[in-house]
């Protein structure tokens, strides 16, 4: 059991490791421009240990990003979670994002779209990501304060609500990535709690 132990514990260094090479050099010197054969020789590990934990290099950012948005989810999401209202807590959420998406734009732009093909070539199997889990953790308390309609499961507001985001986000990219990206979301996130109802009688 202890010699298990000791196995596990030296995979996930390895993986780890692996992964922080990865993100050194996608951050470095842009996702396309770096090479399997450099991530390894940057981890210090063979060329065949890099297939046996990711079968490309998406995958290896795909991970890497999932792990390092659990790790910030679980700073800020309880602070997110004791704020006043649904539009607070979606406004905070939002702010994390954005300046994630702003510090690492093509990053999240490959895993953005990686996510997207895996999704669409396979829709049964698609899971929520971090941060999807996080919005459905505030509808539900948006639900329970009456803040906003509780007809609708919360996974299928979260599914529009992200829908929305994604224009927006396409939006921003189309423009080139600059700031404004929290204004872009918030202006979805807003229709999303008014709707399109009309003012009017």
């Amino acid at each position: 059991m202890q010699q298990q132990t000791r196995r596990e514990r030296k995979k996930e260094e390895t993986r780890r490791r692996i992964l922080d090479a990865a993100f050194k050099l996608f951050v470095e010197q842009g996702f396309e421009n770096t090479t399997v054969d450099q991530i390894t020789v940057t981890a210090d590990v063979g060329k065949g240990t890099f297939y046996n934990y990711f079968p490309n290099r998406e995958a290896a950012l795909f991970e890497f990003v999932e792990d390092l948005g659990v790790r910030r989810g679980q700073k800020i999401w309880p602070g997110i979670l004791k704020l006043q209202d649904t539009r607070q807590r979606l406004a905070k959420a939002f702010q994390s994002l954005c300046a994630w998406f702003e510090e690492y734009p093509e990053l999240l732009r490959v895993y953005l779209t990686d996510t997207i093909n895996k999704s669409l070539r396979n829709p049964a199997n698609y899971q929520y990501n971090h941060f999807e889990l996080f919005l459905t953790e505030i509808i539900k308390m948006g639900q329970d304060d009456g803040d906003i309609r509780d007809d609708v499961i919360p996974q299928q507001m979260v599914d529009h609500l992200m829908g929305i985001t994604l224009i927006q986000l396409c939006r921003w990219f189309e423009g080139g990535a600059g700031p404004g990206l929290y204004e872009l979301t918030m202006k979805g996130a807003d229709f999303f709690l008014i709707g399109a109802l009309s003012t009017e009688k």
